[in-house]
C-alpha cells in the first residue's frame, strides 16, 4: 500500500498539473477567439471605411472632372461666338462695301448714260 500511495499521489499531481494545463490553453484559446472576432470586426469596418472613402473620391473626381469639362466646353464655345461674331461682323462690312460700289457703279453708269444723251 505504500508503494501505490505514492504513485497515486503522484499520478493525483499530474492529474491536477494536466488540469491547470488544459485551463490556461482552453483560456488561451478563449482568448485567442475574442481577438480573432475583434479583429474580424476591425476588418469588416475597415474594409466599410475603404469602400466609403473610395466612393467619395470617385464622386469628387467625377465632379471635378465634369466641372473642368464644363468650364472647358464654356470658353471654347465663347471663343467660337467671338469668331463667329467677328465674321458675321466682317461678311457685313464687306457687303456693305460691295453694295455701296455697286451704287457708286450704277450711278456712274446713270451719270454716263445721261451725258450720252
Amino acid at each position: 500500500m505504500q508503494n501505490v500511495d505514492p504513485e497515486f499521489r503522484e499520478l493525483k499531481r499530474e492529474v491536477v498539473e494536466q488540469g491547470n494545463r488544459i485551463s490556461r490553453v482552453e483560456g488561451e484559446v478563449q482568448q485567442l477567439n475574442r481577438t480573432a472576432a475583434d479583429n474580424i470586426k476591425q476588418t469588416i469596418w475597415q474594409f466599410v471605411a475603404f469602400t466609403i472613402a473610395m466612393a467619395v473620391i470617385l464622386i469628387g473626381g467625377l465632379n471635378y472632372q465634369t466641372n473642368s469639362l464644363r468650364n472647358e466646353f464654356n470658353i471654347r464655345l465663347n471663343e467660337i461666338e467671338k469668331r463667329l461674331e467677328q465674321r458675321i461682323d466682317q461678311v457685313e462690312k464687306n457687303m456693305n462695301t460691295r453694295f455701296d460700289d455697286t451704287n457708286k457703279r450704277i450711278e456712274d453708269l446713270k451719270q454716263e448714260i445721261r451725258s450720252r444723251r
